[in-house]
């Protein structure tokens, strides 16, 4: 985003509560008043979203300010030719947004890889931010199943950016090839014309993506165009309104609201309605409604209703145009880069509390006034070079330079500089030493065979806890995304398509008829099979609040008819039938759901560090076990019919052992250590504690057959081991 884009186009002098001792006559200090209004709401939404639940709608007042003021901005600055035009104005969009943006982006990954292992990904969405486009890579990351936490990438804020980058591509060419600025009202009508049509496609767009990929609607131009469009044609219609500001150099203003520019009391009452739109713009981002439709056409709205209705002498211009406010609009281009990377800097560090915030908030100040007075002011009225190809040519040879200094930080920036421990929080209670751990792969040794998705493989991080303490091997048959008996299916959220559901699906029957070779003859009575899975990712008719796990959607591999999850549930259960009656002496585990953390505090943040002296208290307290319990009790009934058909199937629960009773809640850390890898997946500590609860489940059931047979190995590894 660019908070403050250009000059805003006036002519009605310059105002006394202006702060800018070298603003041009036409300099309209209300609409950085209005860019300070929406600053302000973004930044108390990033604080805590119960200060401002609709604070980010301030990012779509900026984007209406920027449509009207970059149409503004052309009409004032005729071209020879397209060159002429292309050359000049993005000479003018480099020298006003890239340096700025360059130092915060370079500063923030240096801070970044200081105190995260892992910055590569995030590290992209940087370098990518100074060409434009980290709204491509955000969308992208935005469906990833392993993606970094949003709240967590210093660069983040940078999507807006992306979207207006993009925009200003497209414009200059509109701008161009309609006349506009070139033939007077013709040109001004084909632009409207032209830009009503697209306002109108790009609005449609929106509305389908809301239902179809809502990160594409937020992060992608095609559905935020009409937004900047807005803008655009509010400047083109009061330009065509007023036939004497057509010309080059003579925008529309707002004129004054009582003769000779006195302002009189009546004054608020002459002209209610843009301190109407300006209460009713701040009442809708207090509203906590969500990213949709509704709140942001509102927004979109009222802030051209705003823009077209502010007079000089109406107390809407006289709030705006208040020093404090033009002051912060001012600033708020660095402003908004630099809120968000010292707030997701002290997320990965002290934290964000009702203790920090103020140092927070006077720090995104300070960096903010530096930035500005040093770096963007200068910068922006320096001409560079004499010739505007060379600031061009600058331009992309400083952003290549950003993005190879970044890229070499993602290969060697995390083991030069990260100051933490890898490892913190994630240590098993009993991993062996080398020396010390048994050997339980030989023949003929008792083994735990687990299939299913990725919510199986996690147990292989407990292997050797399994060998060391229950003198069991291990053995797998998992597929990411894919449980046993396989299922069809897809899910945008976690990047599942047909063809990968498909493919997947044969992959994991490969793998388990490579298990199956453990389950012959006197081995079946030697191991036992786990099936474990995501189950709510799958089966959950709407018990837990994650919006990711509704959007998976079944089908017939041979109909391609969609199934629903009851139908797919049905399905599942009868191959495990089918898996029972098929190896009657082995003992088969279902293991139930585990805890899904979904949204609010990443995983990461919980891992103890020394420059996160206290992990913030959702890491501790957990999450409210209640609808993991219902769907847990659901499953069983649908369970209990199979369960009643073969003796040897068995449903175990871990919340047992991940949840401490009577608390009603389940934690994500224990005796500081880190129960879970990320949202859903265990950690190898939390996989240990779900093995020896298993274990201690088999055991009062009845003593597993393939203990006897590891029971030599036990021993040794105690001997080892000492009492």
């Amino acid at each position: 985003m660019s908070p403050s884009p250009g000059v805003a186009p006036s002519a009605t002098g310059r105002s006394r509560s202006n702060p800018r001792a070298d603003a041009p006559a036409s300099y309209r200090p209300e609409i950085d008043g209005l860019r300070a209004v929406a600053v302000l709401a973004v930044i108390l939404h990033h604080l805590s979203p119960r200060l401002l639940p609709g604070g980010y709608l301030g990012v779509d007042v900026f984007f209406v300010i920027s449509g009207f003021v970059i149409t503004g901005s052309l009409a004032q600055r005729p071209a020879s030719g397209l060159g002429d035009l292309m050359l000049s104005f993005y000479g003018r969009r480099i020298r006003r947004l890239l340096p700025a943006l360059l130092v915060c982006v370079l500063i923030s990954a240096v801070a970044l890889c200081l105190v995260n292992p892992e910055p590569g990904q995030m590290l992209g969405v940087g370098w990518r931010s100074l060409f434009g486009v980290s709204n491509l890579i955000l969308h992208k990351l935005a469906v990833d199943y392993f993606r970094p936490a949003a709240e967590l990438n210093p660069f983040t804020q940078t999507w807006s950016l992306g979207v207006e980058e993009q925009f200003y591509l497209l414009f200059p060419l509109l701008v161009w090839f309609s006349g506009f600025a070139r033939t007077g009202r013709v040109g001004s009508r084909r632009l409207l014309w032209l830009l009503i049509a697209l306002v109108v496609a790009s609005l449609g767009v929106f509305v389908h993506q809301l239902r179809v990929d809502v990160p594409g609607a937020f992060f992608l131009l095609p559905g935020r165009f009409w937004e900047l469009g807005v803008g655009c044609l509010l400047w083109l219609s009061l330009s065509l309104r007023n036939p004497n500001a057509l010309g080059p150099g003579a925008p529309p203003a707002p004129p004054e609201a009582v003769p000779g520019g006195r302002v009189g009391i009546a004054a608020p009452i002459q002209l209610p309605l843009p301190l109407a739109a300006l209460l009713a713009l701040v009442a809708v981002t207090a509203l906590p409604l969500p990213f949709g439709m509704v709140p942001v056409a509102a927004a979109v709205a009222l802030t051209a209703l705003l823009l077209g209705t502010v007079r000089v002498g109406t107390a809407a211009h006289g709030l705006l145009s208040s020093p404090p406010l033009v002051f912060l609009g001012l600033i708020s281009y660095s402003l908004y880069l630099w809120h968000w990377s010292v707030l997701t800097l002290a997320r990965w560090t002290v934290g964000v509390s009702a203790t920090t915030i103020p140092l927070l908030v006077g720090l995104m100040l300070a960096l903010a006034v530096i930035s500005w007075r040093w770096v963007e002011e200068p910068l922006r009225r320096s001409p560079w070079w004499p010739e505007r190809w060379q600031v061009v040519a600058t331009g992309l040879l400083l952003a290549a330079l950003g993005a190879g200094l970044l890229q070499g930080l993602t290969r060697q920036g995390s083991a030069l500089l990260f100051q933490g421990d890898r490892n913190a929080g994630l240590a098993g209670p009993s991993a062996p030493a080398a020396a010390d751990a048994p050997d339980c792969s030989g023949p003929g040794q008792g083994r735990l065979l687990f299939a299913g998705d990725s919510h199986a493989h996690v147990f292989m991080s407990a292997a050797d806890h399994l060998c060391r303490r229950h003198g069991l091997g291990y053995g797998e048959a998992a597929t990411v995304g894919m449980p046993y008996p396989p299922l069809h299916y897809t899910n945008p959220a976690t990047g599942i398509s047909r063809e990968d559901a498909v493919t997947f699906a044969l992959v994991e029957e490969r793998r388990w008829n490579s298990l199956l070779a453990s389950l012959v003859g006197d081995a079946a009575k030697r191991n036992t099979l786990v099936l474990a899975l995501r189950w709510p990712l799958y089966f959950d008719p709407g018990f837990l609040p994650d919006s990711a796990l509704r959007r998976t959607s079944h089908f017939d591999p041979i109909s391609d008819l969609p199934l629903s999850r009851s139908e797919a549930l049905g399905r599942w259960i009868k191959g495990v039938d089918e898996i029972a009656a098929a190896n009657p002496g082995t003992p088969i585990v279902l293991l139930l759901p585990t805890p899904e953390f979904g949204g609010g505090v990443p995983m990461e943040l919980c891992q103890p560090q020394w420059f996160r002296p206290q992990p913030p208290q959702e890491c501790r307290t957990g999450l409210d076990r209640r609808s993991l319990d219902r769907l847990s009790a659901y499953l069983k009934r649908q369970l209990q019919p199979l369960v009643a058909r073969h003796p040897h199937l068995i449903l175990h629960d871990p919340l047992n052992a991940l949840c401490p009773p009577g608390t009603g809640r389940c934690p994500r850390l224990r005796d500081g250590r880190l129960l879970y890898s990320d949202g859903d997946h265990l950690s190898g500590y939390g996989a240990s504690l779900v093995l020896d609860d298993l274990m201690a489940a088999l055991r009062r059931r009845t003593p597993p057959p393939n203990e006897a047979g590891s029971a030599s190995t036990r021993s040794s590894a105690a001997a080892k081991s000492g009492p």
